[in-house]
């Protein structure tokens, strides 16, 4: 037997769910069929799915930072091993086609950029479809540690891969469940017997119990909040009855949910760190350093990720609100200008109703002062999500919160209160952001 010789095979079956929006795009760009400048990759049937490229990019990636060793053994190089992996399209079933939009921001004025509005199509949480992946073992590996990686590959999958475009911004979250690894090794007969009659192996690898969502070295937060009053983010697309109401916008809805955009959240974020590097004189360098960038010249990839935030509609009511536009000059109406939105107002604000979810991935300790600053700002009120802020929709009120870094966790309670006795620990990493804006940082 030489090295490439065939001694087994690892066979992996299960049930995908997308859990946030997915935009794997086409790359056609806008067309006169559709005027949108992104479209969903779809297959001849005009289905949506998941190229098997995109799924094995991620895993490759994740392989890589885990276990380099096995990762060219598994995944090949392009010199002189093959890659070991072969992978299905994933054709997604309830693939349902949403369309998103967003505007770039100048963060000098906090107005829109000219010719900065684009808009985009996404595949809807909640679509289905069935993994198929199936690893060759050949004489160089180990059936043992390959069987390790696929027991951390099954735990990684179980906890969730992000997959497509604008993942630093929520979008692209796939689960998988109901899972099945059967291992087939071709030293043992009844092995080869089991693959070649397409029965199941009596060997299975079951998902491993350690904990590897999150390195030690990623700043995860996951705050509760309630809403101090109402929230809008503007939806256009409206129903009949509204129309015939004269409502302009609603509450942007995935599925039944009310939902924050991770763009919102993150741009919002974003604003604020750009407020509170500018008050440190901290070149806004190191912000796109951490929260990416992209221009024609060069494109930073970002390390603040930033989760959708869904609302359950039951603590909400919605309630229509007509206004009138002012002419700044003469402090009158506008003519024609009444107009009538459709924001949701909380009802009991005692009950945690947004969850928000952000993570610095390889934190330095100034960026995990920065993130607290924001946590903070947030739960204060100074910082208000959504539309109509200038009329006090949006701001939330913290109310309790769990931060991981570095190996620890640190919990925050009513007011802000920090519990245990690590708060000089939170503290040190604001002293950190601090030290960095009055040290040499150029």
């Amino acid at each position: 037997m030489n090295e490439s010789s065939l001694i087994g095979k690892i066979s992996i079956k299960g049930q995908v769910t997308v859990q946030s929006p997915l935009l794997i795009g086409d790359g056609a760009g806008e067309t006169t069929e559709n005027f949108r400048d992104i479209h969903v990759l779809k297959n001849r049937d005009g289905k949506p799915f998941i190229p098997a490229t995109s799924l094995c990019g991620v895993l490759r990636d994740w392989l890589e930072n885990i276990s380099p060793e096995h990762m060219t053994k598994i995944f090949g190089d392009q010199k002189e091993m093959q890659s070991s992996i072969q992978l299905r399209d994933i054709e997604l079933e309830d693939g349902k086609i949403i369309s998103r939009d967003g505007v770039r921001i100048d963060s000098l004025t906090g107005t829109g950029v000219d010719g900065g509005k684009y808009d985009y199509e996404a595949i809807e949480r909640g679509a289905t479809g069935n993994l198929y992946l199936l690893i060759n073992l050949r004489q160089c590996h180990s059936i043992e540690d390959v069987s390790e990686i696929v027991a951390r590959l099954l735990k990684k999958l179980q906890d969730g891969i992000r997959l497509g475009a604008l993942t630093g911004k929520g979008f692209g979250l796939v689960t998988a469940e109901n899972l099945t690894a059967n291992l087939y090794d071709f030293r043992d007969g009844k092995d080869v017997i089991a693959w070649l009659s397409g029965n199941d192996s009596a060997k299975k690898i079951q998902p491993s119990t350690e904990k590897n969502s999150a390195s030690e070295n990623d700043f995860v937060v996951n705050a509760n909040f309630s809403f101090n009053s109402s929230f809008i983010v503007r939806n256009y697309n409206i129903s009949a009855d509204d129309k015939e109401k004269n409502i302009s916008a609603v509450t942007l809805r995935s599925r039944a949910d009310f939902v924050i955009p991770g763009t919102s959240l993150k741009g919002i974020l974003r604003h604020r760190a750009e407020y509170i590097f500018g008050k440190l004189g901290i070149d806004q360098k190191f912000l796109e350093e951490l929260m990416g960038n992209s221009t024609p010249d060069k494109k930073i990839k970002s390390r603040f990720i930033v989760a959708e935030s869904y609302v359950a509609p039951k603590n909400f009511s919605e309630f229509e609100h007509t206004r009138n536009k002012i002419d700044r000059f003469t402090g009158g109406t506008l003519q024609g200008t009444l107009f009538t939105t459709k924001p949701a107002y909380q009802k009991n604000f005692d009950e945690p109703t947004l969850k928000i979810h952000f993570e610095i991935r390889n934190a330095k300790d100034f960026e995990a002062g920065l993130a607290i600053f924001l946590l903070r700002d947030l739960w204060l009120s100074r910082v208000a999500i959504g539309g109509e802020k200038s009329i006090g929709r949006g701001t939330v009120t913290g109310l309790n919160a769990e931060i991981n870094f570095k190996g620890k966790t640190y919990k925050l309670g009513a007011g802000g209160k920090i519990l245990g006795n690590n708060k000089s620990e939170l503290e040190n990493f604001a002293t950190a952001l601090k030290n960095f804006a009055g040290g040499d940082n150029a």
